[in-house]
């Protein structure tokens, strides 16, 4: 077992696992790779543990990290533990937000030419709960206005990413900014007529895992976890991560975070730059 913390909502443990028992769902953003990779070799430890479904090992949160280990041939990877039906973690969408003031005609003409979408017209209004029952597949919504994006054919919700992935290269090869966005940062973009904003369907938390044990990746920024509580700076040296015998490394961890202590930052913390909407766990040395 190893260290375990528990909070009102959540019961995390924090351990090493074996980085190949993991299973992501989701792909990576190349630069963003490329950058937290350059960012291990310089610092030689990894701040924060994983998200991992207990039960599965499916990765939640923290799919550059589990990438960067793999690109660098790490065996081992510190990950965080929690129960993934608890209800207290929450699975919300990332909207896609354009900008540049591009016509959206020339934008949805693409759309049906490139993919197999069909679009229709409808109050802007009426998107977001279309949108989230899967009466349609997705919809783009500025002002007043919407365009509802259908098909003919049946697709799943991975194939339903997949054409949303393609909508975004689409959209940047004719001169859209690409932004990503929550759900009350999208709605405000859409009310105030700043943005094209493209509304896509949540996944489901069953949908999650059932796509990373069957190796199907969904294409990047498709889910956004919402953990009630998130332990920090855990600073898990990456020499301990080649480790053959994981017994002894889960032991060597346990004693190494049992000698810190642990301080609780209230949601809303802004912590090195960062706010956080969850409750933090920081590790701190004595």
């Amino acid at each position: 077992m190893g260290v375990i913390i528990e909070t009102p909502q959540l019961f995390m443990e924090i351990t090493l696992v074996s980085i190949e028992s993991l299973f992501v769902h989701e792909e990576t953003i190349p630069t963003a790779l490329k950058e937290l990779s350059e960012q291990l070799v310089a610092e030689q430890l990894l701040k924060h543990p994983i998200i991992v479904d207990s039960d599965t090992l499916v990765v939640l949160d923290g799919m550059h990290r589990v990438a960067a280990l793999k690109n660098l041939n790490f065996k081992l990877a510190p990950v965080c533990l929690v129960d993934y039906h608890n209800p207290a973690i929450e699975l919300f969408a990332w909207y896609r937000e354009f900008d540049n003031g591009i016509s959206s005609i020339e934008f949805t003409d693409k759309i049906t030419t490139e993919t197999p979408f069909t679009i229709r017209s409808s109050p802007s209004e009426t998107a977001f709960e279309l949108v989230k029952n899967r009466e349609v597949h997705a919809a783009l919504a500025k002002g007043k206005k919407s365009y509802l994006l259908t098909s003919s054919k049946s697709l799943s919700i991975k194939e339903i990413y997949d054409e949303i992935a393609k909508i975004e290269f689409l959209a940047e090869q004719i001169g859209y900014h690409l932004l990503y966005s929550t759900e009350s940062d999208a709605n405000e973009s859409i009310r105030s007529g700043s943005r094209l904003v493209l509304i896509v369907p949540s996944l489901t938390k069953k949908e999650v895992l059932e796509g990373a044990l069957k190796k199907e990746i969904f294409a990047q920024k498709t889910t956004r976890h919402v953990v009630p509580a998130r332990p920090l700076f855990v600073n898990i040296p990456l020499s301990w991560l080649n480790q053959v015998n994981l017994s002894k490394a889960n032991q060597k961890l346990k004693e190494y975070l049992e000698r810190k202590q642990i301080i609780k930052k209230d949601p809303g913390t802004i912590i090195n730059g960062r706010r956080y909407e969850e409750s933090a766990y920081l590790f701190i040395d004595p």
